[in-house]
């Protein structure tokens, strides 16, 4: 059975936000959205205030998965099992020629991968298409102890409870500590999603079996808040998921 929505990476949904300029004009209608931009530039969106976000309450979180709709996704898979095939027989050459490119450069086409250049196109612009769908509900529970939120989360397929310090230095979860990384900052890259600000946690590196990374803020406009975890464990199939309330 196909399902509508395919996992994908979250990566591309946290690219950083460009600055956006402000400017006093006589009408009352740009005067109001100037007045709008700047409250927005207000909120108080740093580490340290993240758990201040998470109020104590119950709450029904989506649970979200970013895909493709169904005949794209039928589409991916049998150009990916095509070219997926194809470089199993031309295996050397992927890797000779995947090992000269530059950090961040894009594999250029080429008739070993076994797809036409319009079909390796559509795999390179495949994000385009991405799309932001519920496949489901689960109950949240947050409570507060010494001003650092307990999210409980019993039905999840990851995390189940998950802490964070008052600082916003540290997310405790049942399957370790998270240490920050970074920041997320809202975006108008963040097409799927919405613009939305956040941090981003880890647990573990390169040389560990186990590593969890949770990205977690809230949405710029309706703030709804945004957690996003991911389970890397060796020998197994990566682990997601997305939680929207």
């Amino acid at each position: 059975m196909k399902s509508k929505w395919i996992s994908v990476m979250f990566a591309a949904l946290v690219l950083a936000g460009c600055g956006s300029d402000e400017a006093e004009k006589g009408e009352k209608k740009e005067q109001v959205a100037g007045q709008e931009s700047a409250a927005k530039e207000k909120v108080d969106n740093s580490k340290a205030n993240l758990a201040k976000i998470f109020a104590e309450g119950s709450y029904k979180a989506d649970v979200m998965a970013i895909g493709l709709p169904a005949d794209l996704n039928e589409k991916m898979e049998k150009i990916t099992e095509t070219m997926q095939a194809s470089l199993a027989k031309n295996e050397a050459w992927y890797l000779e020629t995947v090992g000269g490119l530059a950090e961040g450069e894009i594999l250029p086409y080429d008739e070993k991968l076994g797809i036409t250049e319009n079909e390796y196109k559509f795999l390179l612009e495949a994000n385009e298409h991405f799309q932001l769908g519920k496949v489901g509900e689960s109950d949240i529970t947050i409570t507060t102890a010494d001003e650092q939120p307990t999210i409980q989360n019993p039905t999840a397929s990851i995390v189940k409870e998950l802490t964070i310090s008052a600082d916003g230095n540290t997310l405790t979860s049942d399957l370790g500590d998270l240490t920050y990384v970074e920041e997320i900052v809202a975006s108008d890259a963040q097409k799927i999603t919405g613009k939305w600000n956040g941090h981003f946690y880890r647990m573990g590196g390169e040389n560990t079996k186990q590593v969890l990374q949770i990205s977690i803020g809230q949405l710029e406009d309706s703030k709804k808040k945004v957690i996003y975890k991911e389970l890397f464990e060796e020998g197994q199939e990566k682990k997601e998921e997305i939680l929207m309330f």
